[in-house]
């Protein structure tokens, strides 16, 4: 809020002065209810005020919060509290203006907002989850069909078709962020996550194959995606026997990463989009199934 500081003229001194932006720091806000993973050292949650489509922050929000479930913030604008229509979490590495990571938005109504990762709000903004959408196809991609009686369903890819016909099955909102695309095959009752590579473009291969025999390298399509044909040769070392992995029954999960996070053996810990693997699903370059926003995450904004 902006206040014209009154010009005095007293009989010793005389002071001279501007219009001045002060601002009527009474505000207060708390967030509960989380349902957030903890971030990796170097991340953090930030909340926002949308007020007519500009973003206010209130604060950022650390792993303590998440476990102690609150997180409240004061000394925040009581005019932009007050005139605040939504409110936002967005998942951050370094404070200033919001990143494109926005995870949760939701509404005011009254003095409350239930945060979700699948909302848009009256002002427009979109979380994340709202922007992407994606769906992958069961087939061994890279080995050449002179040899695909040697496989069964070894292989997640994100296009359909095959010789010039393929098409992306992804549709991903890049600008500053980049993917992760993973595999998690439940083995002996352990979670094995494999990794399927960082997805900068709908239409280029991913940066992970380390699952393909090197003869095969030569038939890798311009798309994300991996068959698991052979233990990687560095990183995780999966069990004797592991592969081929049969690829029915496990989970696919995408992960929105910053460029600065590349970790080849643990997603991130936020996966937006996910699907399970049919038990009774079958190669085949023309069927595509849906991933699904993950809906779990949520969170809610309170004005005091």
């Amino acid at each position: 809020m902006k206040y014209l500081i009154a010009c005095l003229s007293l009989s010793f001194l005389l002071f001279s002065c501007d219009e001045t932006d002060i601002l009527d720091e009474t505000g207060k806000l708390e967030i509960t209810d989380f349902n957030l993973p903890s971030l990796p050292e170097g991340y953090f949650y930030e909340g926002w005020l949308l007020v007519d489509g500009s973003y206010v922050s209130v604060g950022k929000m650390n792993n303590d919060s998440i476990q102690n479930n609150k997180a409240r913030f004061s000394r925040i604008d009581a005019l932009d509290l007050s005139q605040a229509q939504s409110f936002a979490i967005t998942v951050e590495t370094a404070s200033g203006a919001p990143s494109d990571y926005v995870l949760l938005v939701g509404d005011f109504i009254g003095n409350n907002a239930e945060l979700y990762t699948n909302a848009i709000v009256s002002n427009g903004v979109q979380s994340l989850a709202k922007r992407i959408s994606g769906s992958y196809t069961v087939q061994n991609a890279s080995v050449p069909i002179s040899e695909q009686n040697l496989y069964g369903t070894h292989g997640i890819w994100f296009f359909k078709g095959s010789g010039n016909n393929k098409e992306a099955t992804l549709k991903l909102d890049y600008k500053e962020l980049n993917y992760q695309a993973w595999l998690v095959s439940n083995q002996n009752e352990n979670d094995w996550n494999l990794n399927m590579g960082i997805i900068k473009s709908d239409t280029l291969a991913d940066t992970w194959k380390s699952f393909i025999p090197a003869p095969y390298a030569q038939n890798i399509p311009n798309f994300p995606g991996e068959d698991f044909l052979q233990q990687p040769g560095s990183g995780t070392s999966f069990p004797e026997n592991f592969f081929p992995l049969d690829v029915r029954g496990g989970k696919v999960i995408i992960t929105p990463i910053f460029s600065n996070y590349n970790n080849p053996d643990i997603p991130f810990p936020i996966h937006i989009l996910e699907a399970i693997v049919p038990l009774d699903a079958v190669n085949d370059p023309n069927l595509t199934r849906e991933l699904q926003i993950n809906t779990t995450y949520s969170a809610k904004a309170t004005k005091l």
